[in-house]
């Protein structure tokens, strides 16, 4: 018996190295692995991204071109449409540096920057080339190149602009900011180590990490395009793929589906698994100790043995009594169990099955659907992982039991939380927990419903209730709620509360003259340049008609004064241009102020600031008038 004591404990120790050996093996592939997962995310990421980036600009072009295919050519346009339209365009895309059309014959024809810009010959720019050689009305992504006209680097893109017939009249063009890209890709958070890179689908670098001189680089011979054919829609990730020069290792790339951008990420592997280079030795240490110790401990049990087996003997049959016992329960908990389980897995809602700490024991399809996770990755997990409400209460993810302290565990009762999905998304959910107690330990059953829709749709009926659908501000109803609050509280604090009657002049004949389309455009640039002028505390709204109203709490009626003076000042510099004509409307407005000196109603001050807004009226318009 010795003998085979001694060699049982020779190949335990052996086990224990080959176990150790085998985690040490695991560990280094879950560091790889662990870099793989980190570039995937990161490049799935920033090729979604450039997609959306890309389709904002495309739009932005489709709108011009579409413009222009109004015409049989571009001269039967006016310039300073196409200008216009061209600096409207640039001026909600923040993230081009200029938009711009060229001629057929490959000239600078209109550019966003400039009304009368330089006749710059731009054949021979590729993006050019490409639509002049008759190419299809698609976006075409140009490489980097630095602007002839500001000096800078840019990334153009562009299509062609072709008539009812199909011939081609011009190009529209952008140039792309190639801050997106570099942006882009600093918004990732990698690991040291890991480079990353975007490229265009022709081979060209747009932006790279975390060397950042690499902008208008040809990639022709990169492995990504010498070793993968990368296609459009195509995705690769490995432990071991080459990407990018001179980096062999854990690696990913992916290949936008709409446009081609490409976006790539790869660390070499000495760098993926520095951290568990630098723990080999304290594993080496471990192993020595746990071999030795191993060793004493084998010759203590020997001693311990021979006693335990006497005692043993004794402990047989009462184990299998026990056994017997155990068979019994175990199977009517089997039994018991298999019809909960069916019912779980059949329920069309979804359920969770917790224990007293908020630990995920079950998840039906229907939750697992809900949240995007596969049963395996949430159950053992902290409810927290799904329901990230509960991370705002210490206490109950303490672990101590206290999960049932915080009214979470109410028979029936139901909660609003805010759920995360696997991608990150977080939606609202209604959270209903019944519990049980099973041998003194409580169990909570938990029924989600998802009430996106809901939210959803009570937004809606706020927005209805509470806003002017033509202009976006408070409606009469939602200002006077709010305003005669606002009054209150300056009544309660002593402060001055002032009120400014607002009223369009001639807006009856801005209608009749030019059509109601103009009068509403003459309502909406109004709502703007008010808007813009109140400070955060203000209160502003649309009582009807043309008439607008602002509450300027703690102001007094010099305060209120150079409000309304520097709002006659804003709107006689708009312009508002006329619908199907080249004309352009002036607008004024004429101010009622009103300041409240002792407690009174909303009312009697929009009365007081109606009659001094008569006042201004009957004085000649475009002028304030305070009441006395």
């Amino acid at each position: 018996m010795k003998r085979a004591w001694v060699l049982a404990t020779i190949g335990l120790i052996g086990l224990l190295n080959g176990v150790l050996g085998a985690l040490l093996a695991a560990e280094r592939e879950a560091a790889l692995r662990s870099m793989v997962d980190v570039a995937a995310l990161a490049t799935a990421n920033n090729a979604k991204h450039m997609d959306e980036v890309l389709e904002i600009v495309n739009r932005s072009m489709y709108m011009v071109s579409e413009f222009m295919r109004a015409s049989e050519r571009i001269a039967g346009l006016e310039d300073v449409d196409i200008h216009r339209l061209l600096v409207h365009q640039h001026r909600i895309t923040p993230i081009l540096r200029s938009m711009f059309v060229v001629s057929a014959e490959g000239h600078l024809r209109y550019d966003s920057r400039s009304s009368s810009p330089a006749r710059i010959d731009l054949s021979d720019r590729d993006y050019v080339h490409h639509h002049l050689s008759g190419n299809a009305d698609i976006l075409f992504i140009g490489r980097p190149v630095i602007s002839r006209i500001s000096g800078e680097w840019v990334v153009p893109v562009s299509r062609r602009i072709e008539d009812r017939f199909g011939r081609l009249i011009g190009i529209i063009a952008a140039a792309i900011d190639p801050e997106v890209f570099f942006a882009t890709l600093h918004a990732s958070a990698l690991p040291n180590g890991m480079q990353a890179a975007i490229l265009s689908p022709s081979g060209y670098v747009f932006g790279c990490l975390p060397k950042s001189d690499c902008l208008g680089q040809p990639a022709a011979d990169w492995p990504l395009f010498l070793q993968q054919s990368p296609a459009p829609g195509a995705v690769a990730a490995s432990r071991r793929v080459s990407v990018m020069p001179d980096v062999v290792g854990p690696g990913a790339y992916e290949i936008s589906p709409r446009y081609g951008m490409i976006a790539a990420a790869a660390i070499r592997t000495p760098d993926a698994i520095a951290d568990w280079l630098s723990r080999l030795p304290a594993y080496f240490a471990l192993d020595v100790v746990l071999s030795g110790g191993g060793a004493v401990l084998s010759a203590i049990l020997y001693r311990q043995v021979a006693r335990r087996r006497r005692a043993m003997q004794d402990l047989a049959e009462a184990n299998a009594r026990l056994e017997q016992r155990v068979a019994e329960r175990t199977a009517a908990l089997r039994c018991s169990e298999q019809r909960l389980t069916t019912f779980l897995a059949t329920a069309r809602d979804a359920m969770l099955v917790m224990d007293g700490n908020g630990t995920v024991q079950f998840l039906n399809p229907a939750a697992t659907a809900l949240f995007g996770y596969p049963a395996d990755d949430v159950i053992g997990r902290n409810v927290d992982m799904i329901l990230p409400g509960l991370s705002n209460d210490p206490a109950a993810l303490s672990g101590s039991g206290c999960f049932d302290t915080h009214g979470w565990s109410r028979q029936g009762s139901g909660h609003e939380l805010v759920a995360r999905h696997r991608s990150g998304v977080e939606f609202p959910v209604e959270l209903t927990l019944g519990r049980s107690d099973s041998d003194g330990e409580a169990i909570h059953v938990g029924v989600l419903r998802d009430i996106r829709e809901r939210k959803l749709q009570e937004e809606r009926l706020w927005e209805l209730a509470n806003l002017d659908a033509l202009t976006g501000l408070l409606n009469r109803r939602a200002f006077m709620e709010r305003g005669s609050a606002l009054l209150e509280a300056g009544w309660r604090l002593g402060s001055p509360v002032s009120v400014l009657m607002i009223d369009a002049d001639h807006f009856k004949a801005i209608n009749d003259g030019f059509g109601h389309q103009a009068g509403d455009d003459v309502l909406r640039a109004l709502a703007g340049i008010l808007g813009s002028a109140v400070r955060s505390g203000d209160l502003l709204g649309r009582l009807g008609g043309e008439e607008f109203a602002i509450i300027l709490p703690g102001t007094d009626v010099s305060g209120a004064e150079h409000v309304a003076e520097r709002l006659l000042a804003d709107v006689r510099g708009v312009r508002v241009p006329v619908p199907g004509s080249r004309r352009e409307l002036t607008v004024t407005v004429s101010i009622g102020i009103s300041v409240s000196g002792r407690r009174c109603r909303l009312d009697d001050l929009l009365a007081a600031a109606d009659r001094a807004l008569y006042v201004a009226k009957s004085a000649g318009r475009d002028r304030q008038a305070s009441a006395a």
